[in-house]
């Protein structure tokens, strides 16, 4: 599961404008009954209008066929290219660029007017393409309220340069043999769509995610909203071949704690027309499912009006249950029942290595045995706070994405390109972090079989390695400063104390890399030894000065050292218990 990331909880718009429908509902719009006078009296609901104008037309120029489509072999669901028939297998990035924008916040503005750069995506593309990698999934509104992005800000529909800027990037992704996966975020609070969503707000109907999916209005500002996109990039001969997939929604959830589904009386109906007793546990989660298929089917039916060819995709973190994940998590989630009879393509899933098994994910998205469709791992990623260092987190995902493959995923796209600065939460490493070991380790240039990945690069040679200290606690052991888990040796007292790595060979030696576990922080002095099988250790090298929990220290030789197989780190001053969370001796063992 990923937390809310990179978005920024949505204000009501407050551009007082009304925007034509393009979903009909089959029924009146949030129609309330059974339910107390007080909210028959406060609720604002209005009737349907008596005439839904319809979509705009969209323009008479050719759209090509997408070259990526779903497939069935032997009975299990598979991307492929219909040009060569061979199976397609999406391996790729998120793609953000995050910058403060007014306010003290951060916010992704990829696209943003006056933020876009194409000489960079230009770039970033070419050294994806190098790497094998051939999906790029970046977000398309992430930048809803304020100058520059995605809606009017002075009047209704969308930024005519904001636009511009989506169909460079199509063309640059084109022009270096990438596929674009194009995900919403969230209705824009600009352009007049969020306040056109809000018409269905009532107190049976809470504003944003509820109403958004559950009303008639919410569906309707959606479907406005996705033909405005789709009509302007066609209109600006947006090659709609370079895009694998448009996403509904990078994440979708509603508001558990808000009406309807805080609510324990009454009869609601919803956009697609049915009605729902809110006293029945069990009705909820059908409205729940059944809004959503309904949301789903009338956007899907605008897309493909402007790009028949296209596939369509929704994003998810894993829902709560059978096992338990989020406790008090106001986010609730389906997906089991959406499998079968959602009109989606494929399944965009999101699971990060952490508190919970690939197998318990799974479980919750009801997709094991499920190979209908294709699913995707559409989010994964290496949390900083979780693998102390780069090689560690490299090794994390590598192991992750193979396991997933036993599960039916059907392709991965790492989180992300840069990494998010720390202060938004949730930071990974990064495909351009350090020397770019994690785009080496999920490369389809030097991993061509994720589900079979071959050793990292450049090997962590202290991984798993037989490990001594001068003394430890029990729930501390040395064994945890080379198990590339957030972990760490405790020695239970002050300096001096030592732990010895022996790499079982003997090895040239190119880095030694200690992550830091301090507190508090301080002064200290540590010592790298090291030397031959039989040989006495000669010191290498010696860190001195102020360290602080979870800092990096690097020791690069100025030319690698020869015939090391034990390394030894002294520490001889500190101001607490002397602990490692990490320690990585980076290099190659000989041959000779």
């Amino acid at each position: 599961m990923t937390t809310i990331r990179l978005q920024t909880v949505l204000a009501t718009a407050t551009i007082l404008i009304s925007i034509s429908a393009c979903c009909p509902p089959p029924t009146p719009t949030a129609l309330v009954t059974g339910v107390t006078t007080r909210v028959a009296a406060t609720s604002g609901v209005t009737p349907p209008p008596t005439a839904i104008p319809a979509a705009t037309e969209p323009p008479p120029t050719a759209i090509p066929v997408h070259p990526i489509q779903v497939r069935q072999v032997d009975g299990r669901a598979e991307f492929y290219d219909r040009r060569t028939g061979e199976r397609f297998v999406p391996r790729g990035v998120n793609y953000f660029y995050i910058v403060p924008v007014p306010g003290g916040r951060l916010e992704d503005r990829f696209f943003g007017v006056g933020v876009f750069d194409a000489e960079r995506v230009d770039a970033d593309f070419a050294t994806l393409s190098e790497h094998g990698f051939n999906t790029v999934r970046i977000f398309l509104d992430s930048c809803s309220r304020g100058a520059g992005c995605i809606g009017n800000l002075d009047g209704p529909g969308l930024n005519p340069p904001y636009l511009d800027n989506i169909v460079e990037t199509m063309r640059l992704a084109k022009r270096h043999g990438l596929y674009l996966l194009l995900t919403s975020n969230d209705l824009p609070d600009l352009g007049g769509y969020a306040h056109a969503s809000a018409e269905g707000v009532n107190e049976l109907f809470a504003p944003y995610r509820n109403s958004q999916y559950l009303t008639g209005p919410g569906v309707e500002a959606a479907c406005t909203y996705w033909g405005d996109l789709l009509q302007g990039l066609a209109e600006r001969g947006a090659p709609f071949d370079a895009v694998l997939g448009w996403s509904l929604l990078n994440e979708q959830w509603y508001i558990r704690n808000e009406p309807p589904f805080s609510l324990d009386e009454g009869t609601v109906t919803t956009a697609n027309g049915e009605s729902y007793d809110l006293s029945d546990p069990a009705q909820k989660q059908q409205m729940a499912v059944d809004a959503m298929i309904y949301y789903v089917g009338q956007v899907r039916e605008v897309i493909l009006s402007y790009d028949p060819s296209a596939l369509i995709t929704m994003g998810f973190f894993a829902p709560d249950y059978p096992n338990p994940f989020r406790e008090g998590d106001w986010r609730y989630v389906e997906t089991a029942p959406l499998l079968e009879t959602a009109a989606l393509d494929f399944f965009d899933f999101h699971a990060y290595p952490g508190d919970r098994s690939l197998q318990e994910n799974a479980e919750n998205y009801g997709m094991i045995g499920f190979d209908t469709k294709p699913i995707v791992l559409g989010e994964v990623g290496a949390f900083i706070d979780r693998y102390p260092s780069e090689e560690s987190a490299a090794r994390a995902i590598q192991e992750w994405v193979a396991e997933s493959c036993e599960y039916g995923f059907d392709g991965w796209l790492y989180w992300g390109l840069y990494r998010a600065p720390e202060a938004i939460g949730d930071a990974t490493w990064g495909f351009l972090d350090g020397e770019g070991l994690m785009m080496e380790a999920l490369s389809p240039v030097e991993q061509p079989d994720l589900c079979n990945p071959g050793p990292l690069p450049r090997s962590n040679l202290a991984f798993g390695k037989p490990v001594i200290a001068s003394r430890f606690l029990p729930e501390e052991p040395p064994e945890r400063a080379v198990d590339g888990q957030p972990t760490q040796w405790g020695a239970g007292n002050h300096a001096p104390q030592w732990i010895q790595i022996d790499l079982g060979a003997p090895a040239t030696v190119r880095q030694v890399r200690l992550v830091v576990s301090q507190w508090p922080a301080g002064e200290t002095v540590h010592q790298v030894w090291g030397g031959g099988p039989g040989e006495d250790l000669r010191l290498l090298h010696e860190f001195r000065g102020y360290t602080e929990e979870n800092q990096v220290l690097d020791f690069v030789p100025a030319a690698p050292l020869e015939r090391i197989q034990i390394v030894r780190i002294i520490t001889l001053a500190s101001p607490s218990w002397v602990a490692w969370k990490e320690i990585e001796v980076i290099g190659e063992i000989r041959e000779d």
